[in-house]
């Protein structure tokens, strides 16, 4: 009866610890450690319930203007064209054992070594879910029931020569890094969208050392990239660079860079439920911290998002 009455403090004991672990989690976002939340329209605090959640807009009018030929004309005629797209929210869970506890005691702290790791963990898996929402097929129709596929055409190849500079130093053929070319490719392929917003370009460390190795010291362009690849900077050419390591290969020795208008881009997550800290009776009651999460994601635009495909080769 006695071990029965430990048992019973110690449970409650550490109940008193949850609220400061829910809270820590759900700080994370309001933070933005997550590298790639910056660039898309999010909404951290989503409390609507659903299963999914729609991004409406108008389409663009086309539509001429009519000359007034007579003194009294008829009325023009027209509707506006809806469209929408719509995004699903996928639920996440995350449990880890913890020692005793002390550590049960150290959640309350979000500068703990225990706290960070499940906050970093949370941070890398949002940027996963942005990253495959970038190019994963949009659902459109009134309940998503469409699948509309990332078209071929917003890739820019690995091959990709439009527009490079005849100073830069590469291969005469065959597969790129990410050069100045490919970003004023990009930058022409947005441009020519007329969509509005803040532009920016993920990639890796590769490809920042491949753009800075393949622009000549006597390039006007040779400073901006240096100071981009040091990490001075993080514009350059009208995009915000992100830095992640996180982004997919579709080929190997291929890395999928992306360019995008922020406002192309939607990302919601719901508050974090179901936070726990207990002890797992099938676990020989080991102290043990658990979360769910639900994200939703849709590109808005296609237009507005591009894929850039760059080789992970050094010169």
């Amino acid at each position: 009866r006695s071990v029965r009455r430990s048992e019973d403090r110690m449970s409650n004991e550490a109940a008193q610890y949850v609220p400061g672990f829910e809270a820590n989690l759900k700080l994370m976002p309001q933070q933005a450690n997550s590298r790639l939340v910056q660039g898309v329209l999010a909404d951290l605090n989503h409390t609507k319930p659903g299963t999914l959640f729609n991004a409406d807009d108008l389409d663009v009018d086309n539509e001429p203007e009519l000359e007034v030929t007579t003194r009294i004309p008829n009325s023009p005629e027209g509707e506006f064209n809806h469209l929408r797209r719509v995004g699903f929210f996928k639920a996440f869970q995350k449990g880890k054992f913890l020692e005793d506890l002390e550590v049960v005691r150290m959640l309350e702290d979000p500068t703990s070594a225990g706290m960070a790791s499940m906050m970093n963990a949370k941070h890398r898996a949002t940027d996963d879910f942005i990253i495959d929402g970038m190019f994963a097929p949009s659902r459109n129709g009134q309940n998503g029931e469409t699948a509309v596929a990332f078209p071929g055409a917003n890739i820019i190849d690995v091959t990709d020569r439009s527009f490079l500079h005849d100073a830069e130093v590469v291969p005469g053929s065959g597969n790129l890094p990410l050069t100045i070319g490919k970003l004023i490719a990009a930058k022409v392929r947005l441009d020519e969208t007329e969509l509005e917003g803040d532009r920016f370009f993920a990639c890796s460390a590769v490809q920042l050392g491949n753009l800075l190795s393949s622009t000549p010291a006597t390039s006007s362009d040779y400073a901006n990239v240096k100071r981009l690849a040091e990490g001075d900077t993080n514009t350059f050419m009208g995009f915000t660079f992100i830095r992640s390591q996180r982004l997919k290969s579709p080929a190997a020795n291929v890395r999928r860079c992306a360019a995008w208008i922020k406002d192309a881009l939607q990302y919601k997550e719901r508050p974090i439920k179901n936070a726990r800290i207990t002890q797992r009776e099938d676990k020989s009651y080991r102290w043990y911290a658990y979360y769910e999460v639900e994200r939703g994601m849709v590109r808005r635009y296609d237009a507005g998002v591009l894929g850039v495909d760059c080789a992970e080769n050094v010169f």
